[in-house]
């Protein structure tokens, strides 16, 4: 239930764990100078707003503090057990997915762009003796009639 982004980074925890933290300290009432002194620290919220927020948590505390008087045992909820114990059947274990690589910017490139010649179409034609060079990027920023002359 924790959502720290959203709630400027306060953690939210649940009431009756407030409840059970108020019996813990052998108290279940809040006087009117720890009001305060929550309304001081928290710099908007009024004593009075906290005393209405917190009356269901008081309840709480009382009635957790009632039962534990009775002599009721509360259960702690069991871990869950190891995948190297699974029994006979039991599918087996996967493998966790590796968490995706964030992407990292690349530098733009700082060089002159070629000009783009667009008198001709493009054509696949290879028959006039004209090489493909293994660098690309020679013919940048080259002249129209430079690069007519390279291809002749």
């Amino acid at each position: 239930m924790s959502d720290e982004a959203s709630s400027g980074g306060r953690k939210m925890i649940s009431e009756d764990t407030v409840a059970v933290l108020l019996m813990a300290t052998g108290s279940v009432t809040i006087t009117k100078a720890q009001y305060d002194m929550m309304s001081a620290l928290d710099g908007t919220r009024t004593a009075a707003s906290f005393q209405h927020s917190l009356r269901s948590v008081i309840k709480k505390a009382k009635e957790f503090k009632a039962r534990v008087d009775d002599g009721e045992k509360f259960e702690a909820v069991e871990p869950a057990k190891k995948r190297a114990g699974s029994t006979v059947g039991a599918t087996p274990p996967t493998t966790p997915k590796k968490p995706k690589a964030t992407p990292k910017a690349t530098p733009k490139s700082r060089g002159k762009k070629g000009k783009v010649i667009e008198d001709a179409p493009p054509t696949n034609d290879f028959e006039n003796g004209v090489e493909f060079d293994k660098d690309i990027n020679l013919n940048v920023g080259l002249k129209k009639e430079e690069l007519e002359d390279d291809l002749v």
